[in-house]
């Protein structure tokens, strides 16, 4: 196992562990997901976690309004979906007929890491389409099939690679034993505020 990931694993922990405490959303779920769009940390922009776009402007506890473009890959069944810029020579077809597009479009920022997880865990919570998948919050593996059948992402393979990151993370959970450290308790404010707006927002559009 790299250090790298083992870097990862330990410093956001505590972030996903308190995620998973509001929302019930798996702690490696969590991690990989955060770890498959960031790159295992190595492509952080804006403190964004999670690759979560603008969508409807909605606040799920974390979120202070701030954007960034972002160049980012994404699938259609169209060839001429609009996105805010596409790069020269795309779309391209894949071979499962899909089309491939090398864009740039406007993402969340946020003032740390811990914020992204905070509206990341909100999302999933309140929006309709998740509501099958924290049906299996309980198995992880099963949790992280049906956010991507619900499209979090659109990338075909999305599914495959979060479980395959998962079985990284779990051994570094263990390894590090980290599963049996006590997390600090979220600030009375924030939490507060998290769950107000948690419990008052249904997010209506597509995140991704």
């Amino acid at each position: 196992m790299s250090s790298n990931k083992e870097a990862f694993v330990t410093r956001y922990y505590p972030h996903a562990q308190k995620a998973a405490k509001s929302s019930g959303i798996p702690v490696v779920f969590a991690l990989a997901q955060s770890a498959l769009e960031s790159g295992w940390g190595k492509s952080i922009t804006g403190n964004m976690m999670f690759g979560i776009k603008k969508g409807s402007g909605k606040n799920y506890g974390g979120w202070k309004g701030d954007t960034q473009l972002v160049t980012t890959t994404e699938y259609s069944s169209s060839a001429t979906k609009p996105f805010p810029f596409v790069f020269p020579g795309y779309p391209v077809q894949a071979s499962n007929g899909k089309w491939k597009y090398k864009i740039k479009d406007v993402f969340r920022a946020y003032p740390s890491p811990f914020y992204s997880f905070v509206d990341w865990a909100g999302l999933l919570f309140k929006n309709k389409r998740y509501q099958y998948a924290l049906q299996h919050k309980k198995n992880p593996y099963r949790f992280a099939e049906e956010v991507a059948k619900a499209g979090y992402a659109t990338d075909p393979a999305y599914a495959t690679k979060i479980k395959r990151i998962m079985k990284d993370i779990e051994q570094i959970i263990v390894l590090k034993k980290l599963h049996k450290k006590k997390i600090s308790p979220i600030p009375i404010v924030l939490m507060g505020i998290g769950v107000l707006i948690i419990g008052v927002v249904v997010f209506q559009t597509k995140p991704k």
